[in-house]
């Protein structure tokens, strides 16, 4: 029988609002900062991390950001430790791996690393009549070229970087998506759509299944169970859901439609999940994304993929909230990235004011990156300061990691407030420290008719 997320007296209701400080919805008036650029939604920590904890992180490949995301900033993350051998290498990013799109597909993984004696071995590669390749489709759709002797083993290698579960002081799980497919002989649900021609070999096989509400916190429950039983360790989760949307979908409807049940339901079922779970906490970066503004939060040649300077800045609100003494963490490693991501994410709102706030938090480790050197002076330059423009590109261009940018931007300010002079003097030394970039000043020459 369902209930009530939460059910409280109307009198503790009203008492709660009064000392909610988020309980107010932003508006251009107030709290606008919450959303724009980017959106901070406050969390509400259960538990504690200590600095020097470890993290093994699971689910869809936006769990592969949040674990690069741990480790610039200074955590130790086990489930990215890894060496897969031959096998591993031939796929390139031996990671992506690793990505699991649906609660039962992280379910099976953890399952068949801690209970050996539940994975199907070779009856989970399937091959394609004719074809000299397996597909593991639970690995995604990678073309397996090698003995299933070889494979069977280097199984062995990946189980055995998923069995760090049982170890690691914090779980983190994302959700990705509730579009999966199930594997009638074998009874199981599998991590990617199966190719075609396997569909068409065994027309009967293979299922098109959209989870409930119900499958995926009944999916939760069976992952805190098997968890609990293995480890010795309390066990600390954190849950996330994904931003990353579907690529496209097989339901009959509009994929932004499909798409939006995918989070929806997934969103929802971890809060009936938290709900009955002690030291099990969802950590809203989904809403991080979805409410920032869209021009920060995505890469910019899609619309799928965060920025992985808003992943830096969403892991360090973990840190925020989560790390008792992050002090303890390799303090300048954190710092500057958070600091590069914070003006970055500025800089491509058009925030020139943030990006210079976020520079004075750091400004040592500022003066040592030509890039964010670069990037303050243009700062600069928006909000009209262009003497302290100047200066910052003097400064960037004396430092050993200039590669000519810093001067390029200098003769292109000069020539920007009318300095025509002061242009062609830096064009001369630019000429003499950068003769193969011939074709910056050629352009430069003739774009301003200075030849």
């Amino acid at each position: 029988m369902s209930r009530n997320i939460e059910q409280v007296s109307a009198k503790e209701a009203y008492e709660r609002a009064k000392s909610n400080p988020q309980r107010r919805y932003p508006s251009p008036n107030l709290g606008a900062n919450r959303l724009r650029p980017t959106a901070t939604p406050i969390g509400r920590p259960s538990f504690k991390i200590s600095a020097d904890e470890s993290f093994f992180t699971i689910g869809s490949c936006f769990a592969r950001s949040l674990e690069v995301a741990l480790i610039n900033a200074g955590m130790q993350v086990t489930s990215h430790e890894v060496d897969l051998g031959i096998i591993g290498d031939s796929r390139g990013f031996t990671p992506n791996f690793f990505n699991k799109y649906s609660v039962h597909s992280i379910y099976n993984d953890l399952k068949w690393a801690l209970e050996r004696e539940t994975f199907p071995g070779a009856d989970i590669l399937y091959q394609v009549e004719g074809k000299s390749w397996y597909a593991d489709l639970q690995l995604g759709l990678a073309k397996l070229e090698f003995p299933v002797e070889a494979i069977l083993a280097f199984r062995t290698q990946y189980l055995d970087v998923l069995a760090r579960v049982a170890d690691a002081d914090i779980v983190v799980v994302t959700l990705g998506y509730v579009e999966t497919w199930f594997d009638t002989k074998l009874g199981i649900y599998i991590n990617t759509s199966p190719p075609l021609a396997l569909v068409n070999a065994e027309p009967d096989r293979f299922e098109f299944r959209v989870l409930s509400y119900e499958d995926v916190l009944s999916g939760l429950h069976d992952i805190r169970k098997l968890l609990e039983k293995h480890r010795t360790k309390p066990l600390r989760m954190l849950l996330t859901v994904s931003p990353v949307p579907l690529l496209s979908t097989f339901r009959d409807m509009d994929v932004l439609v499909a798409n939006t049940y995918s989070k929806s339901v997934q969103r929802a079922a971890i809060d009936a999940f938290t709900r009955d779970s002690d030291n099990i906490d969802y950590f809203p970066s989904y809403e991080f994304v979805m409410l920032s503004n869209p021009d920060v939060a995505w890469q910019d040649d899609d619309f799928r993929h965060v920025s992985p300077d808003l992943v830096a800045s969403i892991m360090a609100n973990v840190i925020d909230q989560y790390i008792t003494d992050p002090t303890n963490i390799d303090g300048e490693q954190s710092i500057a990235h958070n600091v590069a991501a914070t003006m970055r994410l500025s800089a491509k709102a058009k925030d020139y004011h943030g990006v210079i706030t976020a520079a004075e938090g750091a400004p040592d480790l500022v003066t040592r990156s030509t890039d964010l050197m670069l990037l303050l002076a243009q700062a600069h330059v928006q909000i009209g300061d262009t003497g302290t423009a100047i200066d910052l590109l003097v400064d960037a261009d004396n430092l050993p990691t200039s590669k000519g940018g810093p001067l390029e931007a200098l003769i292109n300010l000069a020539l920007d407030v009318g300095e025509i002079e002061v242009a062609r003097h830096y064009l001369k030394e630019h000429e003499q420290r950068y003769p193969k970039r011939a074709g910056f000043r050629n352009r430069t020459l003739r774009a301003n008719n200075l030849g």
